[in-house]
């Protein structure tokens, strides 16, 4: 019994490194330093056996996340031999969040109307009985 609990647990997000190493994979090295191609080989080598690793969990999460941030810093890091940096980008990391996102989930004012509404509603229903004393 205690096998089984202990395999429904949670697998690790490798959503991120997943994309990452196709991009990777798509990457033309040719033109690129020696020393920057092999940082880059080393690196897409250790984000395919972190992806082939089907035992990690949501625990070992910061596993996948160190391997997403190797493989980009690597990629990144890839030089020409004139000292370029053709993939820097002025994108964010696929790990952060973008500035300027707008906030989702404002509060919605549907329940003022609604209680103005019954307001008005009791306040009409006291003046017809005071109406109907009256008379």
């Amino acid at each position: 019994l205690l096998n089984a609990i202990l395999a429904q647990r949670f697998k690790a997000n490798k959503s991120i490194l997943e994309d990452l190493i196709g991009k990777a994979e798509s990457l033309d090295l040719s033109g690129y330093t020696a020393e920057s191609v092999a940082a880059f080989r080393t690196a897409l080598a250790n984000a395919q056996t972190v992806m082939a690793d089907n035992s990690l969990t949501e625990d070992d999460q910061k596993t996948v996340d160190a391997a997403v941030a190797q493989l980009d810093t690597a990629i990144r890091g890839l030089t020409t031999e004139s000292g370029e940096t053709p993939n820097a980008t002025d994108k964010p990391d696929a790990t952060q969040k973008p500035e300027g996102v707008p906030q989702t989930g404002d509060g919605n004012w549907v329940m003022v109307p609604v209680l103005t509404l019954l307001v008005c509603a009791a306040c009409l229903a006291v003046v017809a009985a005071a109406r109907k004393r009256v008379r």
